[in-house]
């Protein structure tokens, strides 16, 4: 109090300033915080750069070669937010969500090597997430510490790490002590391994192209996470000892055999054949069918006199394959027509006289697949019942040629 007295201020002028300076060395403490979190972010941002490996092309899986790498903090060209992100450039290139890359990287951790697509390695950049997925599935599965002791750090006891098979057994006899309301309700929307042995042969790759060695995965229907779900399907790679999600797999269709990708497997639990989005679209409305050409490829065709084109161009000799899918515009919005066959450079379209044919002409929807087929600079051949001998005579004048 004689203190206060001698400085000349009172003593709630005295506590006022009291709170004001710790406040300010508060404020400077949690700035220095903030300022060395950003320094060991960027660290870790360096070192997961310097982790890849490899740099391979998503559609051949052909490695290319890393001459450079760098990340950088700016703003996106088209950002709403106008916010500077990470990015990461190799060979001077800037790496997208979009990119057709495959990102191979030994994590910092556990050094185990993981394949991972552009928008996981920038999220990793981004997030300076150090650990990768099965450094995450480990930490889960093997908290390394026995849980029932809650001393000190040095009092906590190690307990021998479990391997991916035993969590896997260990979740088939957790299932099985399950309800058997929650057993069928559980299976009624996962696959189990006769469902996948059923159209494994269909299936070209996981994660969108990611994961492509087919034969030395293994489908696991059970398998216990740490979330309201409880159970879920994996798979497990034999030769990495790692596990993954089977989303985003590559199908073979198994009407007109093109690839094309699908969300996960269990779209396929209760289904017979395994059909792309055009193929099913067509089968709501026309039975899509397949017929082999002379080189034992195969075309697709809906009406009868589609089916007779293709009787005629093989006793012919004529190599006649599937038409191309041609974007055009109609009402502001972007379609795509899907043009019957294809000799050479010639588009051919067969119609007979449908309704929806005479309903598209009207409202011009038509119109506008013609505008684009003009666009194409390429010779379309119409085809209906009443030019029929006339259009073929045509064409084979044309091949003979």
């Amino acid at each position: 109090m004689k203190k206060v007295q001698r400085l000349g201020l009172k003593a709630h002028e005295c506590q006022s300033l009291i709170f004001s300076k710790y406040f300010k060395f508060k404020k400077m403490l949690v700035i220095l915080i903030i300022k060395e979190r950003k320094l060991k972010n960027n660290m870790i941002r360096d070192q997961i750069l310097n982790t890849v490996i490899q740099l391979k092309n998503k559609k051949d899986n052909s490695i290319i070669p890393i001459i450079k790498k760098e990340i950088s903090f700016e703003c996106s060209k088209y950002s709403s937010t106008k916010d500077n992100i990470w990015h990461v450039l190799i060979n001077d290139i800037k790496l997208k969500k979009t990119s057709e890359y495959i990102i191979v990287y030994k994590c910092l951790h556990c050094e185990s090597i993981n394949p991972v697509s552009p928008t996981q390695f920038l999220r990793k950049i981004r997030q300076s997430k150090a650990q990768c997925y099965q450094c995450n599935i480990l930490k889960l599965n093997n908290s390394g510490f026995d849980k029932s002791v809650k001393t000190d750090k040095d009092q906590k006891k190690e307990t021998p790490k479990k391997s991916l098979k035993d969590v896997y057994d260990e979740s088939i006899k957790e299932f099985e002590d399950y309800p058997d309301i929650y057993k069928n309700s559980y299976l009624l929307s996962h696959l189990t391994s006769d469902d996948y042995n059923r159209i494994k042969s269909k299936i070209v790759s996981f994660g969108n192209g990611k994961y492509i060695d087919i034969i030395n995965y293994e489908y696991w229907p059970i398998y216990k996470v740490y979330n309201a779900m409880r159970f879920s399907s994996v798979m497990y790679d034999s030769i990495n000892d790692i596990i993954f999600k089977a989303h985003q797999p590559i199908i073979k269709c198994d009407n007109c055999e093109k690839n094309w990708r699908c969300k996960s497997l269990e779209s396929f639990k209760q289904s017979y054949k395994l059909l792309c989005p055009d193929c099913k679209l067509c089968n709501r409305t026309f039975k899509l069918r397949p017929m082999k050409n002379i080189n034992n490829k195969i075309i697709m065709y809906i009406s009868k006199l589609e089916l007779k084109f293709i009787i005629w161009c093989n006793s012919n000799n004529i190599i006649v394959n599937n038409g191309p899918s041609v974007e055009y515009i109609f009402n502001e919005k972007m379609h795509k027509y899907r043009v019957n066959f294809q000799i050479n450079e010639l588009l051919i379209e067969i119609k007979d006289f449908h309704i929806m044919h005479k309903n598209q002409v009207e409202s011009g929807k038509w119109n506008a697949k013609m505008e684009a087929i003009k666009k194409m600079g390429v010779k379309y051949y119409f085809i209906t019942p009443n030019n029929w001998n006339l259009m073929l005579n045509e064409l084979k004048n044309i091949l003979k040629n």
